[in-house]
């Protein structure tokens, strides 16, 4: 098991919602998502970052589901312009997670997090108090120069 990268600078903006652990949540979560970033003004690529998101929740759909537990889903804008994406589970493994971050371009499914890596992300994952696991994914971002206004993703 891999610790939490620390992000440097303080938080600038947080949010955080559960959702329903079935594949119908995925287009509410990147709707949400892509507003949440778009609201911000995350400087970031919000498309890539929306993308990394999903892979993360259908992760959590096709290993982590257990009955009656949600998905949660928690992004930080950090004071760096970074992005921190947090996604939890009720499952508190993940057997070969550095195997799959590295990516085996032969298997058939599983390279969500190999992609999040290929886009920027530093992934990690770790227990949660309480049981079940979080898979984080920072996004290293540039701070935006101040009184500009960064060119939001389309909610659409």
């Amino acid at each position: 098991m891999d610790l939490p990268p620390t992000p440097t600078g303080a938080i600038r903006h947080l949010w955080q919602t559960d959702y329903t652990m079935v594949y119908r949540s995925l287009p509410l979560i990147r709707l949400h998502a892509r507003r949440q970033l778009a609201m911000w003004g995350w400087p970031g690529d919000q498309q890539d970052a929306v993308l990394i998101i999903s892979e993360l929740v259908t992760n959590a759909i096709n290993y982590g589901r257990v009955v009656d537990a949600l998905v949660a889903v928690r992004l930080a804008y950090l004071g760096s312009g970074g992005l921190l994406v947090d996604v939890s589970d009720a499952v508190g493994a993940f057997p070969d997670f550095a195997n799959l971050v590295r990516g085996d371009m032969l298997q058939e499914g599983g390279r969500g997090l190999w992609l999040a890596r290929r886009l920027g992300a530093e992934l990690c994952w770790f227990l949660r108090d309480g049981g079940g696991k979080t898979v984080r994914a920072h996004l290293p971002g540039i701070a935006p120069e101040p009184g500009t206004s960064p060119r939001p993703l389309p909610l659409a």
